[in-house]
């Protein structure tokens, strides 16, 4: 942690509990609002339909702040290459790029939900990581962030338990 203002201390002198958590408590502020989500059960879908994750998106954000926010998505899929993602946002713009082992794909909007990406991932049953990150510019409608995902040619698509979302308030 980097701290904005470094106590100072004389040679022998102890320092005090209420001074060092002045401190840690300034720079705590200064670094802005984290967010850390972790699902807690496999969740599926088969219907080829882009639903909101259930467990993994944010708390209200404000108006006019900044997020910047990463999904960590275990992943497994019953066919070869079958998933869809699209982000839901309050307002302002959203863009994102979705990393697999074998493709890596953008999405950005203005509106809400931004356009739909797919991607193709391998059918391991240990699953695969699939990374998703993004940047939220809130603009004057405060509300959530959620990432949506499906299947997209047959079978089904599951995002595992303990996947998570990490976000930071950057304004």
């Amino acid at each position: 942690m980097a701290y904005t203002t470094l106590p100072t201390q004389s040679a022998g002198q102890t320092a005090s509990a209420a001074g060092w958590a002045n401190v840690v408590k300034a720079n705590f502020d200064a670094m802005g609002p984290h967010l850390i989500a972790r699902k807690t059960s496999d969740e599926t879908d088969s219907t080829g339909t882009l639903q909101n994750d259930d467990i993994l998106f944010t708390p209200s954000i404000p108006a006019n702040e900044v997020w910047e926010l990463e999904w960590n998505l275990i992943c497994v899929s019953a066919s070869s290459g079958n998933f869809q993602m699209a982000a839901t946002f309050p307002s302002g713009t959203f863009s994102g790029t979705v990393y697999t082992l074998s493709t890596n794909s953008m999405m950005s909007g203005t509106s809400s939900p931004t356009s739909t990406m797919s991607g193709d991932i391998n059918t391991s049953a240990a699953g695969q990581i699939i990374k998703v990150s993004g940047k939220l510019v809130n603009a004057g409608t405060p509300g959530a962030v959620t990432l949506q995902w499906c299947r997209q040619t047959s079978g089904s698509f599951t995002v595992k338990a303990q996947s998570t979302l990490w976000g930071v308030k950057l304004a």
